[in-house]
């Protein structure tokens, strides 16, 4: 089997993609527990016994796990296109290169709208003093706004971990001479 060496220069994109992504969605993970605590389970209608301290907190941890997340996905963003343009693995031979990044590519426009929800959520809540009916309606509508498609976009990054793992629809190169003898 011929090993594909990569430049010092993919390594590092590599390095940051994967750190980075770590942060971007270790923060989806914690945003969405954090939010769910503002629900009413089994339903989309928000808690109206939550105390204003607690309610206070809850807007401060989403709105600061927003600013990692919007931070830690531009780069994993910016290391994806520089990973890709660097590397020397052939998309032609390696379908789980191809899978991952058109799963990975297909929902920029999605996180595009919702991060600028978020940017509109962390403006508010940082205003002297936020308006919670607001912030609870932005909230509201980055979660119902494109009715699940987020929800699916993180199936399909989780999807491309096992994808980068197990690498399906690998071409291995087989030695001519082994395989006459």
């Amino acid at each position: 089997m011929i090993q594909h060496t990569q430049s010092k220069s993919n390594k590092i994109a590599l390095l940051l993609l994967i750190i980075a992504a770590i942060f971007w969605l270790g923060g989806i993970n914690i945003r969405a527990l954090v939010g769910n605590e503002l629900l009413i389970y089994d339903q989309f209608k928000f808690r109206t016994s939550i105390p204003p301290d607690r309610e206070n907190t809850l807007f401060q941890i989403i709105a600061n796990s927003s600013i990692v997340i919007m931070s830690g996905y531009f780069v994993v963003l910016a290391s994806v296109i520089w990973f890709l343009s660097t590397t020397k693995l052939k998309m032609k031979e390696n379908g789980w290169l191809l899978m991952s990044s058109v799963l990975f590519f297909i929902f920029v426009p999605v996180e595009v709208y919702t991060y600028f929800l978020d940017f509109k959520f962390i403006l508010l809540y940082y205003s002297n003093p936020p308006n919670h009916d607001q912030l609870l309606e932005l909230f509201g509508e980055r979660l119902g706004g494109l009715s699940g498609i987020p929800v699916i976009a993180l199936m399909c990054y989780y999807t491309i971990i096992g994808l980068v793992i197990f690498k399906p629809l690998k071409k291995v190169k087989v030695d001519k001479e082994k395989e006459a003898g």
